[in-house]
C-alpha cells in the first residue's frame, strides 16, 4: 500500500525544524561559554590534583587583576579573529 503523500511533507518538515533547533541551540550555547585567552604566568605549587588546580587559577586571576592577562570572555569573541 502507498502511504498518503500530504503527511510526509509535514514530518519532513517538523523534523526539519527540529533538527534546525537542536543545531541553533548547540551553537549558541558554544558560542556563549567563556573561555580563558593564551596567557603565560608563573605559579609554584607544592600540592597535586585540587590544590595544584586552585593555585594555578590564583595565579591567573593575580594575572588578570595585574593587567599581565585579559580576563575570560566569551568564546564567539574569537570568532571574530
Amino acid at each position: 500500500m502507498i502511504p498518503p503523500i500530504a503527511a510526509a511533507p509535514r514530518r519532513h518538515l517538523a523534523a526539519a525544524f527540529i533538527a534546525t533547533a537542536l543545531a541553533a541551540g548547540a551553537l549558541g550555547w558554544c558560542a556563549a561559554s567563556t573561555v580563558r585567552p593564551n596567557c603565560n604566568y608563573a605559579v609554584m605549587t607544592g600540592g597535586l590534583g585540587p590544590a595544584q588546580q586552585e593555585a594555578l587559577d590564583r595565579g591567573y586571576w593575580q594575572a588578570v587583576a595585574s593587567g599581565d592577562c585579559e580576563p575570560p570572555h566569551a568564546r564567539w569573541r574569537f570568532w571574530l579573529d
